[in-house]
């Protein structure tokens, strides 16, 4: 996927589509639903727009289900990062204490 060399908006295009994908396991309200379909609609649109009129793309189907794809991977990749830390909460393996992490700026 390194050969697609994403541009910023293709990056922050599947950022957001990442964010305003409901899971239909989960119970979500009728109006989150609706705002999610509108926001992922307003997001497939400036897309779409990006394509035709700012790189001049006519057809960039290919493209568009190599971006699918990654969301798609990166669903995976989450879902066998979510094992490994149940499986380490049973046996024991590890503890991950996210918040004395570098990934947080807690001022003390």
């Amino acid at each position: 996927m390194k050969s697609l060399k994403l541009t910023e908006y293709e990056l922050v295009y599947l950022i957001a589509q990442i964010l305003w994908t409901l899971q239909d396991d989960e119970d979500y309200s009728e109006q989150t639903r609706l705002v999610a379909e509108e926001v992922s609609e307003q997001i497939a649109s400036e897309l779409h727009n990006y394509y035709l009129y700012q790189i001049g793309l006519t057809n960039y189907a290919h493209r568009l289900v190599n971006l699918t794809k990654l969301i798609e991977s990166s669903k995976v990749v989450l879902n066998a990062k979510k094992d490994v830390f149940i499986l380490a909460r049973i046996f024991y393996l590890f503890e991950c204490d996210l918040t004395k992490s570098e990934l947080f700026d807690w001022k003390e």
